[in-house]
């Protein structure tokens, strides 16, 4: 009796191993479906009169988070990064305030993201880093394009 039941079980070991994908194929759905909806999109805007200058030597940075964008347009006129038209310094202030404070609360240092059309002036570049400054954000980063050279 006992020699049967040992037979049947080498019988069986020497069958191939077979292995059900499809609680794996499930799996990796669910897992994919999880980090879509966890995930936050991030839209950036690019106001498209703004030509920013070349810049040969310009690199990325690695650390983006807590960026404010305003825009310096040809004319003279500023744009919040949402595409809102500020006119005045105070306005200026005001945003950037308001978003320092929301990133203090998050523990980001908040930075102010400059991007200047190449023909702006220098009046217009200096209004709004001083704007910012009054609001507290003393950080500045120039937007530039950089050649493949």
């Amino acid at each position: 009796m006992a020699s049967a039941k040992l037979s049947a079980v080498l019988k069986r070991a020497e069958d191939d191993a077979k292995m059900d994908m499809s609680p794996m194929i499930d799996m990796v759905f669910l897992l994919l479906i999880f980090f879509m909806v966890a995930s936050r999109m991030i839209t950036v805007r690019v106001d498209e009169n703004i030509k920013p200058p070349v810049a040969d030597e310009s690199n990325r940075p690695d650390d983006v988070k807590g960026r404010i964008i305003f825009n310096i347009r040809a004319d003279g006129t500023f744009t919040f990064g949402d595409g809102s038209i500020t006119v005045t310094e105070e306005e200026i202030t005001e945003r950037v305030n308001n978003f320092r404070e929301k990133m203090e609360q998050r523990d980001v240092k908040a930075t102010l993201l400059l991007r200047a059309h190449r023909d702006a002036s220098v009046r217009d570049v200096k209004k709004v880093t001083k704007a910012a400054a009054n609001g507290g954000v003393n950080s500045v980063v120039f937007g530039s394009f950089k050649t493949d050279r």
